[in-house]
């Protein structure tokens, strides 16, 4: 082996991908297109094993190139409709959407044909699953009808599969309280939702952070503040001591997340010792784009309370969100997080896609263009398998965490989200460690409001429809909505054996 580019081939396709410098002289290697042809026609024979090559740039991208052509090896039939049930079903589940008024497809998630992408192919993993699965759509115009079919409790479970915030596009008042009311009467009568309306807004809410501060997921220095007098006390005494990042509860694209250091000064050595003066100055990247600011502690602070219209007290600001993050105190979710500002963050954020208490995949997301937030097209992804040695030590904190996760987050008795991710940054270890771990993960938010299943999303929004989806997405992706399949039969058989 020598150290070079390296790629990784799997029964999916590429499964990771990173580069490294050279720094020894690579072995003879066969003409570059006979080694294309021979590894593409062994890839489409594959079945078990990885195989894995580590060779130079070029000769990668010919290897590359003649894999994108190789047909991967058949994994089954594909169902781009729905499936019939089975007649003894082993539960009753249904997948439920809603279509914005007037938006084309019913929205951007949605296909020609008003079903979100992943829909069909969710319903259809329950039902490979052993399970009776059918879609229905809530229209905000025949709520009263809706709700007499959830209540008459026909089904075991529902899959709710509705983005947030499109319940009040385009709707009657009231909308999205009127269905988070049915869905809590449905749980109520022994029904199960994926994700409820608690579950999305507890697991979900940043404040998590400090519910699992104490656990191996959690930092430990993470507090929350849902005034602004509990704002300004406490951020001044933490990014006097060391830099932070600065939550809003709202948004999921890195809006209102805001890394802090100390510009005018030092840091204290001991937490408490100072607190910082309004003057005293701050650098302040917003990770949604990486941009960068420079205001006093005075104006950052009437920015998050207040917003920028006051430029007198607030400065000139650059951001396109508008501040103002304790807006409606705690109950509308105005409130921010603070935590101490890992610099490992330049190396990415890794990514655990759950089904239940199952890892699906493990997804490294590395900032591009020399920022160091990985959101929306500013990341590069690589895939491992949850397996993968490299986030063992992670995967096994997870695991450990899992039983009392819900408990923590003040969830207990409800079961765990369907599908739900963990995004994780990278620390040094707190304490000297002797087996060999020279880096700790702690979770930076979690998501479970309707999570997209990418291969199959990547075609929504136009005419394309599940059949566009290619055939490695469309296996890639199935193996997520299978094993999701599987896991809603056994959370509802535990469910009932309650």
């Amino acid at each position: 082996m020598f150290s070079a580019t390296s790629r990784v081939f799997s029964k999916a396709g590429v499964r990771s991908f990173s580069t490294a410098a050279s720094a020894a002289r690579p072995r003879a290697l066969v003409g570059a297109a006979a080694a294309a042809v021979g590894i593409a026609a062994g890839y489409t024979g594959y079945a078990n094993e990885c195989l894995k090559i580590e060779i130079d740039d070029a000769t990668a991208k010919k290897l590359l190139a003649a894999l994108s052509t190789a047909a991967p090896a058949a994994k089954g039939p594909r169902y781009n409709e729905l499936m019939p049930s089975p007649a003894d079903p082993a539960a009753k589940v249904c997948v439920v959407e809603f279509n914005i008024p007037g938006a084309k497809n019913g929205g951007t998630d949605k296909g020609p044909n008003g079903h979100r992408i992943d829909s069909l192919p969710i319903a259809n993993g329950v039902i490979k699953a052993g399970g009776a699965c059918e879609i229905i759509k809530y229209y905000d115009t025949k709520h009263a009808e809706f709700a007499k079919l959830v209540m008459s409790m026909k089904y075991d479970a529902l899959i709710v599969r509705i983005n947030p915030g499109q319940l009040s596009q385009k709707t009657l008042p009231g909308t999205q309280e009127r269905f988070d009311t049915l869905m809590n009467e449905f749980i109520s009568k022994g029904g199960i939702v994926w994700s409820s309306p608690d579950v999305q807004t507890k697991m979900g809410a940043k404040d998590a952070l400090v519910k699992i501060a104490n656990m191996g997921c959690g930092l430990r220095d993470t507090l929350a503040y849902y005034t602004a007098e509990e704002l300004i006390t406490g951020f001044k005494k933490t990014c006097a001591f060391q830099p932070r990042v600065i939550k809003q509860n709202r948004g999921s694209a890195g809006e209102g997340i805001w890394l802090c250091w100390l510009c005018s000064g030092k840091y204290c050595k001991t937490y408490g010792e100072k607190s910082l003066t309004d003057g005293e100055y701050l650098k302040l990247m917003e990770m949604n784009d990486n941009h960068i600011e420079y205001h006093t502690v005075g104006e950052f602070l009437e920015f998050c309370i207040n917003g920028p219209d006051n430029k007198a007290k607030a400065g000139n600001w650059s951001s396109v969100f508008p501040g103002k993050y304790l807006d409606g105190g705690k109950a509308a979710g105005g409130q921010l997080v603070d935590q101490r500002l890992l610099p490992r963050i330049s190396e990415g954020e890794v990514r655990i896609l759950m089904a239940g208490d199952t890892c699906q995949k493990i997804i490294h997301k590395k900032p591009t263009g020399g920022g160091l937030s990985a959101v929306g097209g500013n990341s590069e992804y690589t895939y491992y398998e949850p397996s993968d040695p490299k986030y063992a030590d992670l995967l096994a904190k997870l695991m450990k965490d899992i039983p009392q996760l819900m408990k923590v987050l003040d969830l207990d008795g409800q079961p765990l989200p369907l599908i739900w991710t963990a995004d994780y940054i990278p620390k040094d270890p707190e304490f000297a460690r002797t087996d060999g771990v020279d880096t700790e993960y702690v979770v930076g938010e979690f998501n479970c409001s309707c999570v997209g299943i990418s291969p199959f999303q990547a075609v929504c929004g136009g005419e394309k429809t599940l059949a566009d989806v290619p055939d490695a997405d469309y296996y890639d992706a199935s193996e997520l909505t299978d094993l999701m399949g599987v896991k809603a039969i056994a959370m509802i058989k535990a469910h009932k054996a309650k």
